[in-house]
């Protein structure tokens, strides 16, 4: 199926991702702080930052749209490289926001790791999933 990359098809895919990452982000923070208020804090703060820095990431992975055969612009592996580069951005921002409320850069580094391996499944379905869908046309 031909989707055609817009503006609002970016911004509602920025959307459905943040709300499930960001849960994924505070239930892991509480997880790893033992307070919820914590993981609340981390997940509240990551809306902000990773919306823009999704926001951007996507837009950048649009440069060359034209000059990308079909194929590969649909394709397995590159969903696969898009949820690579862009948990190996999130993940440096779940750290830092994580060390900052928690002030302890081992919590920092556990939820930032136990990110790793969430969040590239789930961004990988929800890569998936966006490619099969017209929205935002």
């Amino acid at each position: 199926m031909k989707v055609k990359e817009t503006f609002k098809r970016s911004f509602l895919k920025t959307f459905t991702w943040r709300v499930f990452a960001s849960l994924d982000t505070a239930l892991l923070t509480w997880f790893f702080s033992g307070d919820v208020i914590t993981g609340l804090k981390v997940g509240g703060l990551e809306v902000v930052t990773k919306l823009i820095i999704y926001f951007l990431h996507e837009r950048a992975w649009r440069i060359g749209w034209d000059n990308q055969s079909d194929k590969f612009h649909h394709s397995k592996k590159r969903s696969l490289y898009k949820a690579i580069t862009y948990r190996i951005i999130g993940t440096m921002d779940t750290f830092f926001i994580a060390w900052f409320f928690t002030g302890s850069i081992a919590t920092g580094g556990y939820v930032a790791i136990a990110e790793v391996f969430t969040k590239i499944f789930i961004y990988y379905v929800h890569e998936r999933i966006w490619d099969r869908q017209k929205i935002g046309n």
